[in-house]
């Protein structure tokens, strides 16, 4: 039950962060669109530009940091698997001690 608690808040963790992953370098663009056609008279035709630049950052960034979670999540998943077995046969030597 607790492993799967922990599971579920890790896997949320996981998308949560690769949203973030994503729109930050979309809204950091935003911003520097904003900054160079207000402020210092470049074209409109800078958002599309910019933004369209943030987007590839953003979709590659959150496909790199996924990848890397979801290898860090089976890492910790065999793991945990490593241990139960070795709780497992440990438990079945104990039991085969006090029956034999």
């Amino acid at each position: 039950m607790y492993k799967k608690i922990v599971n579920s808040v890790y896997l949320i963790n996981i998308i949560i962060q690769s949203f973030v992953s994503l729109l930050f370098p979309i809204a950091v663009a935003i911003i520097a669109a904003w900054y160079l056609a207000e402020q210092r008279s470049v074209g409109k035709w800078i958002y599309v530009v910019l933004i369209l630049f943030g987007v590839f950052i953003g979709l590659f960034s959150m496909v790199k940091f996924i990848l890397s979670s979801m290898s860090a999540f089976e890492r910790l998943e065999k793991e945990q698997a490593e241990k139960a077995n070795k709780q497992n046969k440990y438990q079945k030597e104990e039991n085969e001690k006090k029956n034999g």
